[in-house]
This record gives C-alpha cells, sequence and structure tokens, in this order.
C-alpha cells in the first residue's frame, strides 16, 4: 500500500440556492489546531448547494475582513519543507469548481489558509466568503428550460426516440477496419439478404470512440441510428464510414483509439416506399474532404501490455539493447510535403533511444521509469519533410528492451482528393443479420441489468430480478450488452453505450427521483483489453464478457484505473477530464461471473441472503482488523474507524484485532500471525455482518505476513456470509486474468462472502479512512425506511469524500463493488431496550454494579418508535461483556516508533439465547471471577430474530458497573464435561478420519467461565500434549438456549498423522474450579464415513425439495455426490461437490429438472447420496421420492 498524508480542514455550511443576482456572505473562524501543518499543507473546503439551475449563473467568490496569526517556526518550517517553491500571496488563491449529483449542482471552493504579509509567513485564521451571482448574458432567467445544466427540461427527454428503428424490418450488420469511403455492391446486399440495392439505406456512425465528456448536442447527433447518406457514381454506391482511429484535429500527433473495438460498425435494411439517402457526388466530397484523417498516417500494433490495466496496448515486438527496428512510410502525395512525425515508444525500465529518418539522425530520446509504474512512455514529434517513401530506423542504446507504441504522420496539406469515378473503394465485410430490438421504449425502472451477448447468463439474471421484484417491489430491465450497442452506439463495442442507455432513463425521469434509474449490475467479467488481443486473453469469448471502462493510463499502480461508476456519471458535462469530481448518479456493481455455474451460485448465495435464510447473532458482528506496518498507521486508522461506528451504532457487537497484540512469528518463507489468521478464520466460519480490513495487500493475499490467503478465501464454508471490506491495495483487481481474493470471496459457492468492496489498484492509506469510514456510515444506515443498498452506499460513499474534500483524487475510483447493489445488509429495523437488570431500572438514579460471584438477570423489550412490539415473537441472543481495557500492543514491526495502544472489551462474561414472547424477553447470567477488577461500565448487546427471521431487532446497554466480587460457598467441585469426536456415539479409543471434528458438552450448576480471560482459565484443548496441538476454545463457546449453567463449545482439528493419539480438554466454572476430560483415538486415513440418514424436504414434490445428508464427517474433506434415478435405473440428475463440511448436515436444493432442464414428469423416482472422505470407500444409501404436478 502507498502511503501518503495531509491534513485537510473540512467545515460545513447550507446555503440558500443562489438564484438570480444574489449575494451569500458567511464567516468562518479556524482554531491553531485547525491550521496545524504536519505532513501536507491544510486546506479548508467548504460547498454550496445551487439546485437544477447552477448552470443559468456565474459565480465569484471573495474573502473579505480577513484576520491573521503569525505562524510560528515550528509551522513556517514545516511549511517551507513541503512547499520550497510555493510563494502565497496576501490573500490565499480561491480553487472553485461546480460538481453536480443526481441533475442538482454544488458549488465546491477550497483554500489553504497559508498568506505572507510584511516578508511573514501567516495563518489566515478569521474571514468571511462573499459569494456573488450573476446570470449568465445569454439566458434571460435561471429558470429557462432547456438551458444548460436544467437537466430535467423536456428538452433533454427530446432527445431521444421513442423507438428504435430496429423494432421492426430485416437488419443486418456490416463493419469497416478504417476510416474512409466504402462500396455497397449488389454481392454484398445479396449476402445480407437484400434483392434490390437502390433501395438497401445505410444507418449508423460508425467506430470512433464517443465523447466521453456527456453534452446534450453529442448525444441529440448520434441518438439510436442516424441514416447515412450515399452517392451514386456511375454505377457505384458510395458511403463514407468511420472506423476505430478518430484524431481530434488535423494537427493532432496521438491518435483516439476506440479501446472497445477494432472495427465500425453498420447497419443495412431494405424497405418499401421510402428511398435512401442520397446526395450527389459534390456535396458528397465536400461533406467527407478533407477530414482530419486526409491529414494523418498512422502505425500502430496493439498486442502487448505492460500493466493488467488501463485501455493502451503496445506492441509486442521487443527492441532489444543494442538492435533496430525499420519502418517504411509510403506518401501518396510525393516528396516536399511537410509533416510532424511522431514517435511513440515504450519501457519496462530505464532505457535510451535513437531515431533515424531516411538514414539521418532525428534524435534521442530517454526513458525513465519511477515507482509504481510497470512502464513509461516517450513521445516525441519532429518537423520533417516527406519523401516519397520514408524509413524509420529505431535503435535501443542502452537499458530496455524497447516496445513502440505508434509512429503517426500530420501531414500540413491533406492527402489527395479521392476520385470517385476510379479509386477502388473497399467493400464493408457483413456480419450478421440481427433480431428487431427497441430498447428506446423500455419502461423506466429501477434496476438495470446488463448481461453478456452469448445471453447464457439470462436465467440467473432472471431469478435475480424476479426476487427483486417480489421482494423490493423494483422494476427490472435486463437487456443484453450487443443490443445496447445496437442502439447506443451504432452496433460497435462501447462502454458508452451502456451508459447512454442509463442516460436516456435519467432524462425522460425528469426532475421525479423516483423515476430515474438508482441501480445499475453488471452480470458479467471484465479484462482489460477490451478487444482481446493480448496473449492473456486471446483465448476468451468477447460474448461472454461485459465491458470496463479502462483509464487512459496504462502503466501506473496508481492512477491507473478500471471505474464502473463512470457508466454512472449522467449529468451534463460529466465523465472527461473533471471524474475525479464527478459525482455517480446511479448505484453501480458487478458480479464478475463468465459460466452458468458461477452466476447460479452467486444468485444462490444472494437469494439465500436476502432471504436472511441464516438468521442468526453472527449478523450483529463487525470485525475491524488492523495490519501492522508503516508506523501503526493502518492499526491506527482502522482503531478510529471501529470507534467512531461504535459511536454511531451502538446496538452493534464491535471486534477488534489488531495485528501487534498478537506475536508474530519467524518462519522460513517470512514472519506469520498464527493467532491473527485463526481468529480471522473463525470469525469468517462463524459469519459476521462486516469484516473491513485496513493494511497491505495484493490479489491473493491480505497483509504481508499472509494472514489470509486466496486459498483460504476459496475454501471458507461459511454460511454466514460477511460483507467484506478491504481499505488495503491491489485485492480485487477483477479486470486482470489473475484470479483475486475479492471475485473468488464472491464466487466461492461454499461460503465466502455475499459481497466484496475493495480496491482493483494501489491507494493512498491517507484517503482510504474517509471512504472507509463514509461507506460504512452509508451501508449501515436507512434510507427512507429500509437498508441503504450496498451500491447506494458506495456511491454516497464516493460523493461525500467529494464534497467534504476529503479527496478530490483518482484513489477513490480504485474502489469497487463486487455483488448485486441493489442488495442491501440485514439491518435490524426495531430497537432492543433493557429495562432493568436485577430489578433496577437501566439508567435509573440507583447505580448497578454487578460484582464477580453474582448472577444478573435482565429484563428487556423489543420496540419500535418507544412502543413495545407486542407481535414480535422469536429469540435474541445476549453478549455481556467486561470493562473497556487498555491494549497495549507488542511493537514488533520495524516501522513503529512506539507499542501502538487502544481500547476494547476483550472479555465476553456470557454468550446466550432466550426466547422473545409479545415483544419482551429476560436472561439470566452468571458475572465470573474473571473479570478485570477496574471501575468502569459493562456492555451487554443484545440481537433478536422473529421466528419467520423477517423481523430483526438490536440493542445495547452499558449504563451499569462491573467491579468488586460477592462472597460465595466454597465449591471445588469442577463443571460435568460430555465430549467426543464426529458423532455422540464415539466410544473412547475409537477409530477417527485425519481431521476429526471435536465437541464439548459442559454444565455446571454455578455457571461455565468462557471469558477467555488468559489467566490459565481458558477452555483448552491439548492433542498429544503437544503446545503446537493447544487450542483456546472460549470463542467457539455458547451458551446452552435459556441457561447459564451449560453450554457447548467445538473444534475442527487440524490433519494429524495416522495412529494412536490422545486428546485432553480442561473447562472452568464460575468459581474457578477445573475440571480434565481425556479421550483416546485412532486417526485412519481414508476412513470411511457413516451416512446417519438421508431425506427431504418436501416428498411429494411438485416445484422443488431440498435433499438433506446427515453423516459423522462435520469438518472433513468430504466428496458427496446425490443422483436421481427412474425406475428403470436411468441416471436423470446428478450434483457432485468436494471441500469441507460446514456440518452434520449436507443440503442441496433441487429443482425437479434433469440435468438437460428437462422437467420431470408425475411418477416415482429413486435417490441415492453418496459420500468419501481422504480418498477411502465410500457410502451410500438411496430412498424413494415422488413427483406430482410439476409443470
Amino acid at each position: 500500500m502507498k502511503v501518503f498524508r495531509h491534513s485537510i480542514l473540512l467545515l460545513f455550511a447550507l446555503l440558500c440556492g443562489l438564484q438570480g443576482q444574489a449575494q451569500q456572505q458567511r464567516f468562518f473562524n479556524l482554531t491553531v489546531d485547525d491550521i496545524a501543518i504536519d505532513t501536507m499543507l491544510p486546506r479548508f473546503s467548504y460547498a454550496i448547494p445551487l439546485g437544477k439551475h447552477y448552470a443559468d449563473s456565474i459565480y465569484t467568490l471573495e474573502i473579505r475582513y480577513p484576520e491573521f496569526l503569525e505562524m510560528g517556526r515550528r509551522d513556517s518550517l514545516r511549511y517551507l519543507a513541503l512547499a520550497p517553491s510555493a510563494d502565497p500571496g496576501r490573500l490565499p488563491e480561491i480553487e472553485q469548481h461546480i460538481v453536480v449529483d443526481r441533475k442538482k449542482g454544488r458549488l465546491d471552493f477550497s483554500l489553504c489558509p497559508v498568506v505572507r504579509r510584511e516578508g511573514r509567513l501567516q495563518f489566515l485564521v478569521s474571514f468571511m466568503i462573499a459569494v456573488t451571482s450573476q446570470p449568465k448574458p445569454a439566458l434571460k432567467a435561471p429558470s429557462r428550460a432547456g438551458s444548460q445544466g436544467d437537466s430535467t427540461s423536456q428538452e433533454d427527454a427530446a432527445i431521444y426516440a421513442k423507438h428504435s428503428v430496429l423494432r421492426e424490418g430485416r437488419w443486418v450488420k456490416i463493419r469497416v477496419p478504417e476510416s474512409g469511403i466504402y462500396q455497397l455492391t449488389s454481392q454484398l446486399a445479396r449476402q445480407a439478404g437484400f434483392s434490390d440495392l437502390s433501395r438497401v439505406r445505410i444507418f449508423g456512425y460508425g467506430g470512433n470512440l464517443q465523447n466521453e465528456e456527456l453534452h446534450k448536442g453529442d448525444l441529440a447527433v448520434t441518438d439510436d441510428l442516424p441514416e447515412v447518406a450515399s452517392t451514386m457514381v456511375g454505377d457505384r454506391r458510395l458511403f463514407y464510414a468511420k472506423g476505430p482511429v478518430s484524431w481530434e484535429n488535423k494537427e493532432a500527433t496521438r491518435r483516439t483509439r476506440n479501446p472497445y473495438s477494432d472495427y465500425g460498425y453498420y447497419f443495412l435494411t431494405e424497405t418499401d416506399g421510402k428511398t435512401p439517402l442520397m446526395v450527389d457526388s459534390a456535396q458528397f466530397i465536400a461533406d467527407c474532404y478533407p477530414l482530419a484523417d486526409d491529414y494523418h498516417a498512422l502505425r500502430e500494433v496493439d498486442n502487448f501490455s505492460w500493466y493488467q490495466g488501463g485501455r493502451n496496448l503496445f506492441e509486442n515486438d521487443p527492441i532489444e539493447q543494442g538492435k533496430s527496428r525499420t519502418y517504411v512510410f509510403s506518401h501518396p502525395a510525393g516528396e516536399n510535403r511537410m509533416a510532424n512525425l511522431t514517435i511513440a515508444v515504450t519501457a519496462g525500465a530505464a532505457a535510451s533511444v535513437q531515431y533515424r529518418l531516411n538514414g539521418k539522425d532525428l534524435g534521442n530520446a530517454s526513458l525513465r521509469l519511477s515507482s509504481y509504474n510497470a512502464a513509461v512512455e516517450a513521445e516525441n514529434t519532429y518537423k520533417i519533410e516527406c519523401t516519397a517513401s520514408d524509413t524509420i530506423t529505431v535503435t535501443t542504446l542502452s537499458g530496455g528492451p524497447v516496445r513502440m507504441d505508434y509512429i503517426s504522420y500530420a501531414y500540413e496539406r491533406p492527402k489527395p482528393q479521392p476520385r470517385l469515378a476510379t479509386d477502388p473503394f473497399p467493400v464493408p465485410e457483413y456480419v450478421y443479420a440481427i433480431t428487431n430490438q427497441d430498447h428506446h421504449a423500455d419502461p423506466q425502472t429501477d434496476l438495470v441489468i446488463i448481461i453478456p451477448t452469448s445471453q447464457k447468463l439470462r436465467p440467473q439474471a432472471e431469478r435475480l430480478a424476479q426476487m427483486h421484484r417480489d421482494r423490493d417491489s423494483m422494476r427490472v430491465n435486463i437487456v443484453p450488452a450487443d443490443e445496447l450497442y445496437n442502439e447506443f452506439s451504432s452496433g460497435t463495442p462501447d462502454a458508452n453505450a451502456y451508459r447512454r442507455y442509463l442516460k436516456m432513463l435519467y432524462d425522460r425521469a425528469g426532475d421525479d427521483e423516483a423515476q430515474m434509474p438508482k441501480h445499475l449490475l453488471l452480470f458479467g467479467d471484465a479484462v482489460w483489453d477490451c478487444r482481446m488481443l493480448t496473449p492473456e486473453c486471446r483465448s476468451l469469448n468477447a460474448d461472454d464478457y461485459l465491458l470496463a471502462h479502462e483509464s487512459e493510463n496504462s502503466f501506473s499502480e496508481t492512477d491507473c484505473y478500471v471505474n464502473d461508476g463512470w457508466m454512472t456519471l449522467l449529468d451534463e458535462g460529466e465523465g472527461g477530464a473533471s471524474i475525479r469530481n464527478d459525482k455517480e448518479d446511479v448505484a453501480v456493481g458487478r458480479i464478475p461471473v463468465t459460466t452458468t455455474a458461477e452466476a447460479k451460485a452467486v444468485v444462490d448465495k444472494i437469494i439465500a441472503y436476502a432471504n436472511n435464510a441464516h438468521a442468526g447473532d453472527w449478523a450483529n458482528t463487525i470485525m475491524f482488523m488492523g495490519d501492522d506496518g508503516n508506523n501503526n498507521l493502518h492499526m491506527r486508522d482502522v482503531d478510529a474507524t471501529a470507534e467512531y461506528i461504535g459511536q454511531l451504532y451502538p446496538g452493534y457487537q464491535i471486534k477488534k484485532v489488531m495485528w501487534d497484540a498478537y506475536t508474530r512469528v519467524s518462519t522460513s518463507t517470512g514472519n506469520r500471525y498464527p493467532e491473527v489468521s485463526r481468529l480471522l478464520k473463525q470469525q469468517q466460519q462463524a459469519g459476521a455482518l462486516v469484516m473491513d480490513y485496513a493494511g497491505h495487500g495484493v490479489e491473493y493475499q491480505i497483509s504481508h505476513e499472509s494472514v489470509l490467503t486466496i486459498s483460504d478465501f476459496r475454501t471458507f464454508t461459511n454460511q454466514n456470509l460477511p460483507l467484506w471490506i478491504t481499505a488495503s491495495c491491489d485485492v480485487m483487481p477483477f479486470d486482470t486474468r489473475k484470479e483475486t481474493i475479492g471475485e473468488t470471496a464472491l464466487l466461492n459457492a461454499q461460503g465466502g462472502s455475499v459481497a466484496f468492496w475493495g480496491t482493483t489498484r494501489t491507494v493512498y492509506a491517507y484517503y482510504n479512512k474517509f471512504i472507509n469510514n463514509a461507506f460504512l456510515r452509508h451501508v449501515l444506515s436507512f434510507t427512507n425506511g429500509k437498508p441503504t443498498t450496498m451500491g447506494e452506499a458506495q456511491r454516497l460513499a464516493k460523493n461525500d469524500v467529494i464534497s467534504t474534500g476529503q479527496d478530490r483524487t483518482l484513489n477513490k475510483l480504485q474502489y469497487s463493488l463486487l455483488g448485486d447493489p441493489a442488495l442491501a445488509l440485514n439491518l435490524p429495523t426495531f430497537d432492543v431496550v433493557i429495562d432493568s437488570i436485577n430489578g433496577l431500572p437501566a439508567g435509573g438514579k440507583q447505580d448497578i454494579i454487578l460484582k464477580a460471584g453474582s448472577v444478573a438477570r435482565v429484563k428487556g423489550r423489543v420496540m419500535r418508535q418507544e412502543v413495545t412490539l407486542v407481535g414480535f415473537n422469536g429469540q435474541m441472543t445476549a453478549t455481556v461483556r467486561d470493562t473497556r481495557e487498555m491494549v497495549t500492543c507488542k511493537k514488533q514491526e520495524e516501522t513503529s516508533n512506539s507499542a501502538f495502544q487502544y481500547y476494547d472489551r476483550q472479555k465476553v462474561l456470557f454468550n446466550g439465547s432466550d426466547s422473545v414472547r409479545n415483544g419482551e424477553f429476560q436472561f439470566t447470567f452468571a458475572v465470573p471471577f474473571d473479570i478485570n477488577y477496574a471501575s468502569g461500565s459493562g456492555l451487554i448487546n443484545v440481537y433478536a430474530v422473529s421466528d419467520d427471521h423477517t423481523q430483526l431487532a438490536h440493542g445495547a446497554e452499558d449504563r451499569f458497573f462491573i467491579y468488586g466480587s460477592e462472597t460465595v460457598r466454597n465449591d471445588s467441585i469442577g463443571p460435568s464435561i460430555y465430549c467426543y469426536l464426529n458423532t455422540p456415539s464415539f466410544v473412547d479409543g475409537g477409530s477417527v478420519n485425519t481431521t476429526p471434528y471435536f465437541v464439548a458438552n459442559v454444565t455446571d450448576k454455578d455457571g461455565i467461565n468462557a471469558t477467555g480471560s488468559g489467566m490459565g482459565h481458558d477452555l483448552q484443548l491439548c492433542i498429544d500434549g503437544d503446545p503446537n496441538l493447544t487450542f483456546n476454545l472460549n470463542e467457539n463457546f455458547t451458551f446452552d438456549f435459556g441457561t447459564y449453567t451449560s453450554g457447548s463449545t467445538w473444534y475442527s482439528l487440524p490433519e494429524l498423522s495416522e495412529g494412536a493419539h490422545q486428546l485432553r480438554f480442561r473447562a472452568w466454572d464460575m468459581l474457578n474450579n477445573a475440571s480434565t476430560a481425556v479421550l483416546n483415538f485412532q486417526v485412519v486415513k481414508g476412513l470411511k464415513p457413516s451416512i446417519e440418514s438421508i431425506s427431504c424436504t418436501n416428498n411429494p414434490a411438485t416445484t422443488e425439495t431440498t435433499f438433506i445428508v446427515n453423516h459423522n464427517f462435520t469438518g472433513a474433506e468430504v466428496d458427496v455426490e446425490i443422483s436421481v434415478f427412474d425406475m428403470s435405473g436411468r441416471e436423470l440428475w446428478r450434483h457432485t461437490e468436494s471441500g469441507t463440511s460446514k456440518g452434520s448436515a449436507y443440503t442441496v436444493r433441487w429443482d425437479l429438472c434433469t440435468d438437460g432442464v428437462a422437467k420431470l414428469q408425475t411418477g416415482v423416482y429413486l435417490y441415492r447420496a453418496s459420500i468419501g472422505s481422504d480418498g477411502g470407500e465410500r457410502v451410500s444409501k438411496a430412498k424413494k421420492l415422488i413427483i406430482i404436478n410439476n409443470k
């Protein structure tokens, strides 16, 4: 991770929208702390809402009534070190610009409050900002319909055709490789299925890259498919077509290439009664000659990428040191033709290059590689006089190797005018006929799902769409990518087509936000090489992928980006050079799948999550994880985020894992934090609402110490799916051909995450904390009474850091959402309130004190708006934690100047469940003797879920104290322990597989001590007396329902060697009396598992059923196969799966269809389950299944 820090002063205020000629003013007073200089200069930022008519006026800002403070010596030295060449004036320079968010403008401005007066540096500490607005001269009134920026006008919506021309008739696609004049022939017409060339009409605008900065005029000209004029010269039918390369003007030396296509596309149709658009030859020549293309020649080969990112490709023909390449250009205009010759070369290391033209030296180029860059480019332009044939020689003098980007000529005079009657003109290439379509007539929608051209993912997209229609009452449009290209980019692949479709719906909505599109789901993977020309991508099928918007920069790990959010920049003027300040208007996410199996796995997970199938108190946990390094920066940042979220949303159980608080171990492969890895894997297996990480990372591991690796994310088997957040570098560059943690977590069918929000490139640690805070704040919030969707949380977070000035860099563009943007986290919508503890009202006048050795009785309610929810019936889970304590880290990392310290509640005194009836509950717990004995407040977190999983509630209470101890009777008897391996039928000395599953049931009338105090009173499991096989099971312990006197814990043992072993498990009661249980067992590799039972949920089944296989290999690597046969023994359906068993029951849903997707008819069938492990013998069981009325 690249570390970068500065201090920005953020002040917020609201001003009325400025309309007409007006002035607004406000005073500001800054403190010394506000303007202190540390590693960056301070910035004062301010935002003024302007409303929808923002572009009707010109805004002037002025500082008035300034007051100053002398700058101290320390600040002066820091300022001069940070800005040695700066020369501040008597007043700060104000930077201002207008940003737009969903058609409403905002005036953002900032200044550095440092001045120089009378030769001395001073701080501006008090001042007034006066804002004056004046209507633009061309506008009579700011409310004029259709004015620039008034994106709600009818004029905007009128740009778009009500229907596409493609809605009826026969249409075929043709394509051209470059711009120029082309001939339509009778042979091409016949190939296209047309009988009369004179009736064939041409539509489209070819392959030039569309203007990526949205402007109303461009949209009006290219909406749908305009007809292309052609001319007849003798028996020739000619038209001008645009290819994928264009030039900004005739003087341009660098081409503009469409990074999405090597061709420009057009459409042909044959109509009765309407003649094609024809012009005479003179008009035709006037329209197409001379154009910018006629002033240029270009040599470029694209088949290599220095970095898997960015839109530019290069030539895969390295010029080694001491070697040369020659390139010959023939100029049709002959000799004595002046031109600007541009040669662009690239290198992945420092290099020196020599250029020669026709044997004469042109000059040299020097390439120097900088940090975080995979390569560097040198572009040199020379004024030359062309000959009939020019030979350009490129020689690598040192370093390299060097690869060519392009060579271009920009002529002073155009190429000769084409002779329409005699010049040979190429014929376009026939592509294919298309089916009729009409997305211009699509209804307004809440969610747009774009699927790849092949449409093989459509069934899963339909499943997801139907879920949102049924569950969220969303309107959903599913659109194939090629159909968007046809109507919104002339059939040429272009990511702007996705955007322009959204823009059409957005403009048609007018000012009604309810009618605007809210979410965009890109239901398909992408690669940076959209044309699939590089060796890494040549084998891919473009029809199975969607496009991605890539940066022009194709070298830098920090400045190169892939940005799905670009497709949601829908306001006038957005999407171009100002992208770092442009605000997204639609929430976006991507599900990066290419196969139906991947798509089904992800959709299954999303639907199960949305239905809250695995509801439980795990969903009340937010785990914050902080990496070491960078002088504790990451731990400090994530701790601040945890504290911030804990205060903002106190109902959640906040857990912290800071790397340096645990012992770092040196191994042959580097440093490791084994205890941190264990804790993270344990939490992942148990589930969490959010797993939030800040620190170093790459696509295959988290942190330098490999705390979690991509293999872990690939093999996770957790059914309780968290949202993963990584404020870390390069964890999910989904547009590369590398396997990434983010994609792996989402695509893992057995676990992983329900969504992944993280970075696609290298990011700056300083900015990460701002967007991490903003995203968490929004994703845990409610919008219009419903949980904010993950996509909307991302949109709001990115827009927030622009408004506040916290991030106006490219850094925020590196964050992407992998997952369904229209899915929200399962947030509690009701409140839990603790009424009393031991009969004393919470928050009453009398302090509530809980002492070690005492028993606490807690009563509470589920409420909505201060009214008890009497219809709430279900289960609650309470977690009681000890007082906050200071944790001092170990200072093991070399960059740490001091040991990091943070506060945490590390002792869990009780974790148990009880029932909720008519909105009320109560529970009892014993306070163990292993408390902190430091005066302070404890904390109770309660999470409740209704019986049908449709209602969730949570709350917290900290208005009680934990200290002191009770005098208790002398009890020296430890708890009762019953433990086993794999199955309750296990007998001492029995055989188990190589990874057995340990379970212990613990009972004691005084209560169980599971605090994890680190005082020798842990629930401890030890194998063969080996310290490396000794495990702390406190985190896995849960009290039995409705009691504090019994509970259970578990552990999935690592792979053990074959032969005899012994385990010892020790537990403590509340009075710190211990008991130990001993088990002897034999490990047998390839041991045959046992199937306890098989069943299915629906039998008879009508539409679907779920098979359930109960076995004794919990936590082991198992291979499961379920098959369905007809009564003659013919196999109709089979499901196979391998992985770590999550529990003793394996389940799989079946839709009563064969492998060929045919529905099974009414009848009697057989289903059989078989299971194996370690390559050993398999066991199986079979039963009958009845299917009726499967329609």
